[in-house]
């Protein structure tokens, strides 16, 4: 039995849960709280989320990569990796730069949109069980997203995303993907991969961000991993976006157009990233108790000025 350590809507977390059900080994999974985290204390690897406890073999580890690859080492069979040595590394590099890049930005504009567009969600997601659950509740539900986004944003710096060129980085990484797709099928070689199924799990939140979700030149990519989904029962839909689908369908809004992005910009590849990783990258910040008193005018630049305008609702295609 493979116990998962998780937090259900984490697009890191779907990639392991994929990989386990893929390769059909057994397994249950363990919800944490997000801010704490006591339930995984009691091993010696890296406290980051996911984190497996394999009781057959007694090897906890964690990050989702490295999972896969000790998954793939020791259960072999219904393989995620090809058999030639030069195809399994290229698969290996994909992932580990698909992490640093793909699943860190796509995480920051995912609940850059959460906090633009649905703030009471947070509650939900990351405090559902704290005393009570009392902040999930209606009324306290008001109190807990400006302290939560306050935090977040510290921690992933939501409030630089222009200034970190956020959005051109995706774009110039996931054009280029999708092209590729389109001519080859599949990331490395002629059959599904571990390469695949990171890339479609991490794309996960993006599909909440009207910039990407309904950006003409990545339809392809989506409709791409909606059929990886509908092949592998992989679309069960996660909280936040029901959250923000219900909400832009009250208003017939949504918040997608980049007021400072052109729409001619050219797109520089960014596949090309040929340097050899040995392990994936993160983007988190220290935040205490004492900074995060300072995090609020970040929040209400986020929640107000962050340059990304109301638009129509359209659902995605």
């Amino acid at each position: 039995m493979i116990e998962l350590y998780k937090l259900h809507w984490s697009h890191y977390v779907e990639k392991v849960r994929w990989a386990l059900d893929f390769k059909q080994l057994p397994w249950r999974g363990i919800d944490i709280v997000a801010f704490v985290k006591k339930e995984m204390r009691r091993f010696d690897c890296a406290q980051t989320v996911p984190l497996i406890h394999d009781t057959a073999t007694g090897v906890a580890i964690s990050d989702s990569s490295p999972i896969i690859r000790y998954l793939e080492e020791t259960y072999p069979e219904h393989s995620l990796f090809p058999a030639d040595p030069a195809e399994r590394e290229q698969v290996w590099q994909w992932m580990l730069r698909l992490d640093s890049t793909l699943g860190l930005h796509a995480r920051r504009l995912g609940y850059t949109q959460v906090i633009m567009e649905c703030p009471q969600t947070l509650a939900a997601l990351f405090m559902p069980r704290v005393w009570g659950g009392l902040f999930a509740r209606r009324g306290w539900r008001t109190l807990a997203p400006p302290v939560i986004g306050m935090m977040l944003t510290l921690r992933f710096h939501f409030h630089r995303n222009r200034h970190d060129r956020v959005y051109e980085q995706l774009e110039d990484l996931l054009i280029p993907v999708a092209e590729r797709l389109e001519r080859e099928g599949f990331l490395v070689g002629r059959q599904f991969t571990a390469a695949d199924l990171t890339l479609a799990s991490l794309l996960r939140p993006l599909r909440v961000v009207p910039h990407f979700s309904h950006h003409p030149r990545l339809r392809s990519l989506f409709a791409w991993q909606q059929r990886l989904f509908d092949a592998q029962g992989r679309d069960v839909s996660f909280p936040y976006e029901d959250a923000i689908r219900a909400r832009r369908e009250r208003s017939g809004t949504m918040r997608g157009r980049v007021r400072w992005l052109r729409a001619d910009r050219a797109v520089r590849s960014g596949v090309g990233d040929e340097v050899s990783r040995q392990a994936a990258g993160n983007d988190i910040h220290p935040v205490s108790r004492w900074t995060v008193l300072f995090g609020l005018a970040a929040y209400l630049k986020l929640r107000w000025f962050s340059g990304v305008a109301k638009m129509p609702y359209a659902p995605m295609a």
